[in-house]
């Protein structure tokens, strides 16, 4: 645990509160604190999405002298034993250690619903957490009742639950001061608004603030308690953080998260095949060209931000340097003379290591026993969690990915599957309109009989996540074509086929490009009455994060996320995890029943005539 000091007071609004909450006899210095220069350093973490062990990654490195250039070496990447092992070495008087937000997208979430993230932040020892919009995905009480047991400041300035919200009387900070050195470092949290409110299950008994105006206010708070050390913990997003600090004078460090920026500027990360959105720090001049420093470390736990920021006795900043961390264990794997993964032997070992000691921004680290045996029986109850039954399925669902010829009123052919899988994407996102699957991310059927948690990973074992992307109606038909139309195509990617969830549709194989897709429907949820499409309106659509990126095939989703990057949102939700939930929370009794052709997405399809 760190030694900083966190000012209190006891009485300010009738309990022990954070100085924030304090009268004026607590908002300047004391006569002992003297305005001198101050060293920091501040580790940082975000987006971690309840990660929490290492995952398996492929990194280019040199480990060959005798055959110049890169191999791939697949590694043990990152976890919070490792990010905890890493904090408790370099932690010290002058250092904080803070959070950027955000729960949710695996299955230690969807089974302890966040009690195991706070847990183990708890011992890890925070310094400031900011809430992220996943954070409100189980509702207001449910947040209400996990803030009841976090032993760290809880900061979001521009959200205000009012009296009739579960959150009204949370210990919600706007921002806390530390003290470090003898120094007053003020820390501000500030969440993006719109997000929140749209794409989570907050309730409308919550207000949120505009995000500048909110940190501006509290920036002159801060100065008016003689606080000249500012940081934003920011869950805006890297780009939004530039804009932030573009607008407010006196931050100091924005440290960021939300959009899972990879930041850095030694050139190292790019050179072993990760790809690299800006400078670790970014440098961006404020409105009266002072700079503003803002970093962000990437996401799901798999390094550590690792800032050291350099104030002079005016409370100004003279340096700020450092880069992201990858921390990585001491198992690795190359590929053999066949193409297939092998563990590495003592000379590759010894030689990957040596790669891996002159470079900057990946460390070996030992995990944290304490963490590891802190998250052992989470693991436990969810790897046996994965044996169980979530229901069972009435009738089998196949997966043909093409479907053959049937007419209006017969028996509907093609993938069954990818429409349960859409459908059940459909559910787990309330702000979506329709859902889109391709078929090939589909891997299995759903058999007759009992369903288990370990089926729905066999039917969805990529490690997509579920996004959503707004678009026109005419856009959605574009991109349903398109993806027919590779489906059929020289590639033979027969995958891209597209089945959807509250849209149905005529097939014609082997048509003119962008033809064989017709009469498109769109389905009222609230009524279930179907009618045609309208070009001009926008819809919601959910889908995986393969075809968001307009990959095969379906490259309008990708066009239209180029031209206009707010129509696109990640829930960072992983893939298998809406068809869990789907049977386990949706369908009645647990039982998926036979395939209603009403509502299945193929209206009819015919083979067009050479």
């Amino acid at each position: 645990m760190s030694n900083l000091k966190q000012l209190t007071a006891v009485g300010c609004l009738g309990l022990s509160v954070l100085l924030t909450a304090c009268s004026d006899d607590n908002d300047s210095k004391s006569s002992s604190q003297k305005d001198k220069p101050l060293e920091l350093t501040i580790l940082h973490t975000n987006d971690h999405h309840s990660y929490f062990e290492g995952q398996s990654f492929d990194l280019d490195l040199e480990i060959d002298a005798n055959q110049p250039g890169k191999e791939s070496v697949r590694v043990d990447l990152g976890g919070f034993p490792r990010i905890a092992s890493a904090i408790g070495e370099y932690r010290d008087d002058n250092t904080l250690v803070l959070n950027s937000g955000e729960l949710n997208g695996t299955l230690y979430f969807s089974l302890f619903k966040g009690e195991l993230d706070f847990k183990v932040f708890n011992e890890i020892g925070l310094d400031a957490y900011e809430l992220g919009n996943h954070e409100f995905d189980e509702g207001d009480a449910h947040l209400a009742n996990l803030l009841t047991q976090v032993d760290f400041p809880i900061l979001a300035s521009n959200v205000r639950p009012t009296a009739k919200s579960p959150l009204y009387g949370s210990d919600i900070q706007p921002y806390v001061i530390k003290e470090i050195d003898n120094q007053l470092v003020g820390i501000i949290g500030v969440l993006k608004s719109e997000k929140t409110r749209e794409s989570s299950m907050v309730s409308d008994d919550v207000v949120f603030d505009d995000e500048i105006e909110s940190v501006r206010n509290y920036v002159n708070e801060l100065q008016g308690k003689s606080v000249n050390k500012i940081i934003v913990l920011s869950h805006l997003g890297y780009e939004f953080d530039l804009v932030l600090a573009e607008n407010v004078t006196d931050i100091d460090v924005i440290v960021g998260g939300d959009t899972h920026d990879t930041l850095d500027s030694t050139g190292e990360l790019a050179g072993m095949g990760i790809t690299v959105d800006g400078g670790y720090p970014t440098i961006i001049q404020n409105p009266n060209q002072e700079p503003v420093y803002i970093v962000q470390a990437w996401e799901y736990a798999k390094g550590l931000g690792h800032l050291r920021v350099s104030f002079d006795e005016n409370g100004k900043v003279t340096n700020a340097t450092g880069n992201l961390e990858l921390l990585v264990g001491d198992q690795f794997q190359v590929k053999d003379q066949d193409g297939q993964w092998a563990v590495a032997d003592t000379n590759q070992t010894a030689a990957i290591e040596q790669a891996i000691g002159g470079l900057t921004t990946i460390r070996q680290m030992a995990e944290d026993q304490k963490i590891l045996d802190l998250i052992a029986p989470y693991k436990a109850e969810l790897e046996a969690y994965k044996q169980q039954s979530l229901g069972s399925v009435t009738e089998p669902m196949p997966f043909t990915r093409i479907p053959t010829n049937f007419a209006p009123g017969e028996k509907p052919t093609g993938s069954y599957a990818a429409q349960v899988v859409a459908d059940a994407f459909l559910t787990y996102l309330p702000k979506a309109d329709v859902a889109i699957q391709n078929a090939g991310g589909v891997r299995a059927p759903l058999e007759d009989g009992n369903f288990t948690v370990a089926d729905a990973y066999t039917i969805l074992p990529f490690s997509n996540t579920v996004v959503t992307i707004d678009m026109t109606g005419a856009d959605i038909v574009q991109v349903l074509n398109e993806a027919l139309d590779y489906a059929q195509g020289i590639s033979a990617s027969t995958g891209a086929f597209p089945y959807s969830s509250n849209l149905r549709y005529d097939v014609t194989l082997n048509a003119k490009a962008g033809t064989g897709i017709r009469n498109v429907d769109v389905r009222d949820p609230a009524t279930g009455n179907w009618s045609p499409i309208d070009p001009q309106a926008t819809y919601t659509v959910a889908t995986n994060s393969f075809t968001a990126l307009g990959k095969d095939g379906y490259v309008t989703f990708g066009k239209v996320r180029e031209a206009n990057p707010e129509s696109f949102e990640e829930s960072d939700v992983a893939y298998a995890v809406p068809l869990i939930e789907y049977f386990r929370d949706e369908l009645p009794d647990n039982i998926l029943p036979p395939l209603d052709p009403d509502t299945y997405s193929l209206k009819s399809v015919t083979t067009a005539t050479p």
